[in-house]
């Protein structure tokens, strides 16, 4: 920005010495002492001064709307990160609860709010049914985002062990356990009240993990539910 202004202001001189060169020059003429030579090369110079001029407003038009837009852009970033910082302050607010017992985490992202929520806390192991727990605590959340105009992404994550017995039949692998996974949290969102073209599920399956898959509790942390809020806004 400061350097925009400073070319701007550098513009400004150079316009201002073509006026001057143009006064100096009429000024010489009136003087009579001046051959045909020295006044057709004036002339000349006159002219390209006289374009550079008209070249270096267009110049200077150009730069003020580059300043406006980015004048612009800042206020709509300085927006969004306030709206953004409110979120997060209110759901950290009316999830104190869940929060202090762990069942919900709320995270404050460059690009917005996440809320993650333990697979444990939702479904039964290799289930896409989600707990009476679960239900609550998502009915919760969806109260407090039905007003919130950002895009919801709900993404479903597992470990990496596969699917085996007859669960394999309903979910061949755990692109399709996360996936179900996530479209129930979406189903159960629009319920509460989200606008459902705010809404998309999103499977991640086993990868992306938070911890290692080598331990009971890796594993645990690896199954969860994302609800990331991006502030992207919807035509309704």
């Amino acid at each position: 920005m400061q350097r925009m202004l400073h070319n701007i202001k550098g513009l400004s001189r150079t316009s201002f010495m073509c006026t001057v060169l143009l006064i100096a020059f009429w000024l010489f003429c009136l003087s009579g002492c001046v051959s045909k030579r020295e006044y057709g090369a004036a002339l000349k110079e006159l002219h390209y001064c006289e374009v550079d001029n008209f070249v270096l407003q267009e110049r200077v038009q150009s730069l003020n709307t580059e300043k406006g837009d980015l004048d612009a852009q800042l206020r709509s970033e300085r927006k969004s990160a306030e709206v953004a910082h409110a979120l997060y302050q209110n759901l950290v607010s009316g999830l104190e609860s869940e929060l202090s017992s762990k069942q919900v985490e709320v995270e404050h992202m460059q690009s917005g709010v996440t809320v993650n929520l333990p697979g444990a806390v939702l479904f039964s192991t290799g289930s896409a049914e989600l707990s009476k727990s679960g239900k609550e605590v998502l009915f919760k959340v969806g109260n407090m985002l039905r007003d919130v105009p950002y895009q919801t992404v709900v993404a479903g994550f597992t470990d990496n062990v596969p699917i085996g017995g007859m669960l394999a039949e309903r979910y061949p692998t755990n692109w399709e356990l996360a996936g179900a996974r996530a479209a129930r949290v979406v189903r159960l969102l629009e319920e509460a009240g989200v606008a459902r073209n705010r809404l998309l599920a999103v499977s991640f399956g086993e990868n992306q993990p938070e911890a290692s898959n080598d331990t009971p509790e890796g594993r645990a942390e690896n199954r969860r539910i994302e609800i990331r809020l991006r502030p992207i806004v919807v035509e309704e």
